[in-house]
């Protein structure tokens, strides 16, 4: 089983907007207009043993904002990818496929899963967590954690 970051170390991405259930979502500008990068976040990960196998959306799929577009599998259990968007997949991060603890080694960077086009990003984007509220979320989710370590 991999190593696990210590969780009380985590370091807080500022820049991201995150879904409750743990998935992150970074907007970038592309000539054809705003696309958004979606991944998921260390907290999320630390729950999940050695990563098996992942299973996503394919390019060109359609998904909704907060339903199930995904699973991880890990060695004992398994956790669902929540979308944190509606929209077009232009991208699916094929390299998780060949390495799956790629995400966990790098999970805001390399360990990235989708690229979507969104279908009203604006809208959906004040449902997701930015900044101190952001801030605030990711603190007590931590504490949840460290609070169920034996």
């Amino acid at each position: 089983m991999p190593e696990k970051k210590d969780i009380s170390k985590l370091p807080f991405p500022k820049d991201l907007y995150f879904h409750p259930e743990h998935t992150w979502v970074r907007r970038e500008e592309h000539e054809l207009g705003d696309r958004y990068r979606v991944g998921l976040d260390d907290v999320f990960l630390r729950d999940v043993d050695k990563i098996v196998r992942l299973d996503f959306p394919n390019e060109g799929d359609e998904i909704a904002q907060d339903e199930i577009c995904g699973v991880i599998r890990g060695e004992q259990k398994k956790k669902l990818l929540y979308a944190p968007l509606s929209g077009e997949i232009l991208d699916v991060n094929l390299e998780l496929h060949q390495d799956p603890e790629i995400i966990r080694d790098d999970p805001y960077g390399v360990g990235w899963i989708l690229l979507i086009d969104p279908a009203d990003a604006q809208d959906e984007l004040e449902d997701l967590l930015k900044g101190d509220e952001a801030k605030r979320w990711w603190e007590k989710e931590i504490k949840i954690r460290l609070n169920n370590i034996p």
